[in-house]
């Protein structure tokens, strides 16, 4: 749970003083000993609340809050207006307490856990419960290291390059604004944040491959179609630029996409491990460390699998919605009308930059291959030194 020095900021809200005194006085232990430091903004009124927590300049990784005890007609109104105000515009864990029922209208997530508040030991225990999920940790972390690393990537580069910017005629907020998003992107993307010296990365974890939900209507290069049908799944191999609705016109100038099925990875082994008199061969011969080296060949891209080479291009499971660690099969490509992928399939995810290119890349390369006549070796023996 710990996340060095990370700092949280935790907004108490509780209308009782003699309450809020004894919240004061027990939180901050509820913290310390999960590791976390954390400063306590406390308040006693809920409208100074809501204000608060409606103003940019304060931002909170975590609310504790009791529930209005106000007129029945208005009771639970003003925590549930700050809830649906968090929830609506900023990524804030929450706890919500009461003595009374829970409201009707809070429905508990992993992010907003209720506790009873006569119930002795509760709101320390939904505390900890969202300190275990180490996402109050991980917002702030974002920020800070925002600010601390890509913040100085970011301002050093514009610095360097305002003059140069100015002369193009390109300084204009809109690119200024899409410069800085992809340069702290790819910043933060790289870092490695488990060390000190924010090396980069080298390996990445399978639900890295993806973005999900996509963050736009537009269909392109990489997204992941699940049939309707029989539930198979289909990636998009058609470039962008093709699937683009143009200016003035009214649909994309591709009416077909073209699609490369995607198989679970066992099948794909049995598939290919499977002689021709049917008998099922091994297909991880050795000890454990060539077992992993012939695994590490076989989900790289392209994969080290099948006839002919390159046929394959590994795609890992993601959660539920990619459930199985998956291959793309090149030799099974499939052109769907654009009408029909609307209708008949269901966009899932997309695969993230470079991975979507990197399988149109493996695609095209194995469908530009071009076979020629071997060399007979005997004749540049002379080539060999001796």
């Amino acid at each position: 749970m710990s996340n060095g020095t990370t700092r949280l900021q935790v907004l108490l809200v509780e209308d009782e003083p003699e309450d809020l005194r004894q919240y004061e006085r027990d939180f901050p232990s509820v913290f310390s000993s999960c590791q976390v430091e954390a400063d306590i903004h406390s308040c006693e009124s809920f409208d100074e609340a809501f204000a608060w927590t409606s103003n940019p300049l304060y931002r909170y990784d975590l609310i504790i809050s009791d529930t209005y005890k106000g007129p029945h007609e208005n009771r639970d109104a003003q925590v549930m207006k700050m809830v649906k105000k968090y929830r609506g515009n900023r990524f804030c864990p929450l706890v919500v307490y009461s003595s009374g029922v829970k409201p009707v209208e809070l429905k508990e997530t992993a992010f907003i856990v209720w506790a009873d508040k006569s119930k002795s030991g509760d709101i320390e225990r939904a505390i900890n419960q969202l300190l275990d999920t180490n996402i109050p940790q991980l917002a702030r972390k974002l920020h800070d290291e925002l600010e601390r690393s890509a913040g100085s990537y970011l301002w050093e580069f514009l610095e360097k390059k305002w003059n140069s910017l100015q002369t193009q005629d390109t300084v204009d907020p809109g690119m200024i604004e899409r410069l800085i998003r992809r340069r702290a992107a790819m910043q933060l993307g790289r870092l490695n944040p488990t060390v000190d010296d924010l090396t980069e990365i080298e390996f990445v974890e399978g639900i890295e491959f993806y973005i999900c939900p996509p963050v736009s209507n537009a269909k392109r290069l990489g997204d992941i179609f699940r049939s309707k049908v029989d539930n198979s799944l289909r990636v998009v191999l058609t470039p962008h630029c093709h699937l683009a609705i143009q200016p003035g016109e009214g649909k994309p100038r591709a009416d077909y996409v073209l699609t490369v099925k995607a198989f679970p990875f066992h099948e794909v082994m049995s598939r290919t491990f499977t002689g021709e008199n049917g008998i099922q061969q091994n297909p991880w011969p050795g000890g454990k460390k060539k077992k992993l080296d012939i695994l590490r060949r076989r989900i790289q891209s392209p994969a080290d699998l099948g006839k002919p080479k390159g046929r394959y291009w590994f795609m890992p499971s993601f959660l539920d919605i990619i459930p199985q660690d998956m291959f793309c099969d090149f030799l099974q490509i499939e052109s769907v009308s654009y009408k029909n992928l609307e209708t008949d399939f269901k966009r899932i995810a997309v695969l993230d930059s470079p991975f979507a290119e990197a399988l149109q890349s493996c695609f095209t390369k194995f469908y530009s291959t071009v076979g020629i006549l071997n060399l007979l070796p005997e004749k540049f023996k002379y080539l060999i030194k001796k």
